[in-house]
């Protein structure tokens, strides 16, 4: 019997049709089995179909060398076992196959226990192989979360406010939009203890405290204190001793707790409901918000003696749209981050330019998002303009256009004004194709030879050629 956690999918890569109707009788029931009985068949299946394991002829197609298909199998699946299946022992053969990328070699007259025995090995190594590597990938996503990406002068100014702030224990108010990473970079001045762990890092989101709830969970409560307190229970403060607590959109907090966390932020003790013994502690406060404080404190709505006490360092989380040289290393994070087991993704020229000038409403957070988007609907790993959310390329275009477009009633008549939205259609299209223009002619539906025309009517290419 086969051993796997699931079905393993196999492709028989040999041009004997008997080999692929005994291997089938025999594990029909144990392995998902596709054919192939040429290598240009075997490249086909293996662009389409995910394996596990391929089981190659050395003869396949008689006059051809299964060494041949190793290299090319192993380019496209990359952690597709390979065991070379052969009528013949030859040691130069196998030892030949196993430095281009092989990983065990079985006669045809073996029975059928010790090709068994060779699949399951395989099969096993495969396994802790992908474990592995879905431990590394966690480890990175670890890493990725409190990554702050970006080599752009305004990130490294950041950069550098993190590591000047980082071992001081006063609270850190961070300003920014919605998406533009203010917990990143919260959690990127937690302090390192000796035995190299980080401190305790407690998040709370402020607008989820509702005043009649807010006391028990930031200050904890001791059993009895109130119906249905059947045991002491530590409050958030509590729980952030020795470390950081994270107040995430600090101007949604009620008015009514605003004084209660002022005293606590003062005095660094808390009071459980229900005790009456202070319990000393030792934490740091970093808040975060997308609102002027300043301007909520006018108009009564945020205590000015909270926000003297949480904003003595403050740092700003700058929009996206102001650092867009940073857009290209975030889309390489997040397709790392976002991957799995698919193959990772790159961006045309074309598109990366498209997304510089893209503004990004939703900053960094958009930027994962549309990583996910595109591993699930384009359709290949290289990305083009037209694989990008029709939004993107909507306001990109919108951008470019002219805004002294002139009115229609400037134009004497009606093929006047056809022939210029003519020229500007074909210019601004031949801009972003770069002057790509069998690009263009595809996507616009358009003949190629006619498309020629009209630019060197317009001056276009003309123009484009001589700069």
């Amino acid at each position: 019997m086969i051993v796997s956690k699931n079905k393993p999918k196999v492709l028989i890569c040999d041009d004997n049709q008997n080999i692929h109707l005994a291997i089938k009788s025999t594990f029909n029931n144990e392995l998902d089995i596709k054919s192939a009985y040429s290598s240009e068949e075997a490249l086909v299946i293996l662009k389409k179909n995910r394996v596990d394991l391929v089981l190659l002829d050395m003869k396949i197609e008689h006059d051809r060398s299964g060494l041949d298909l190793i290299p090319k199998i192993s380019a496209l699946q990359e952690d597709a076992k390979i065991i070379i299946f052969s009528g013949h022992q030859n040691f130069d053969v196998v030892k030949k196959a196993l430095q281009l990328g092989a990983t065990d070699y079985i006669l045809k007259d073996a029975g059928v226990d010790e090709l068994k025995h060779v699949l399951n090995k395989n099969f096993e190594h495969q396994q802790i192989s992908r474990q592995n590597q879905q431990s590394q990938f966690e480890l990175k996503k670890q890493h990725y979360s409190t990554a702050l990406i970006g080599e752009s002068a305004q990130i490294q100014k950041i950069k550098k406010q993190i590591e000047k702030a980082k071992n001081s224990p006063a609270p850190v108010l961070i300003f920014g939009e919605t998406g533009t990473g203010k917990e990143v970079i919260a959690r990127s001045l937690r302090k390192t203890l000796p035995d190299q762990s980080l401190e305790p890092f407690i998040a709370v989101d402020s607008s989820t405290i509702q005043s009649s709830v807010a006391e028990s969970m930031l200050f904890g409560y001791e059993k009895g204190a109130f119906t249905g307190a059947e045991k002491t229970t530590r409050g958030l403060f509590e729980e952030a001793n020795g470390g950081t607590l994270y107040f995430d959109e600090l101007a949604n907090m009620p008015l009514e707790i605003q004084n209660k966390l002022l005293r606590v932020v003062q005095e660094k003790e808390v009071l459980r409901i229900g005790s009456t013994k202070p319990i000393p502690l030792e934490f740091r406060v970093i808040s975060a918000t997308n609102q002027n404080l300043e301007e909520l404190i006018k108009q009564g709505k945020f205590k000015e003696d909270l926000y003297q006490r949480l904003c003595v360092l403050q740092i700003d989380a700058l929009p996206l749209k102001e650092r867009s040289e940073d857009i290209p290393l975030l889309l390489e994070h997040f397709a790392e981050t976002h991957r799995g087991s698919q193959q990772k993704l790159s961006f045309l020229p074309e598109t990366l330019d498209l997304l510089k000038n893209y503004p990004w409403p939703g900053n960094v957070r958009e930027v994962s998002n549309l990583i996910l988007y595109l591993y699930t609907m384009s359709d290949g790993e290289e990305i083009s303009p037209l694989d990008l959310p029709p939004k993107m390329t909507r306001h990109v275009a919108a951008g470019k256009a002219d805004t002294k477009t002139p009115s229609s009633l400037e134009f004497k008549n009606f093929y006047a004004a056809v022939e210029e939205f003519e020229q500007r259609f074909l210019q601004e299209k031949y801009t972003f194709f770069e002057g790509n223009v069998s690009k263009m002619a595809a996507t616009l539906e358009m003949d190629r030879s006619y498309l020629h025309g009209k630019l060197k009517n317009f001056g276009i290419h003309t123009a484009r050629k001589a700069t």
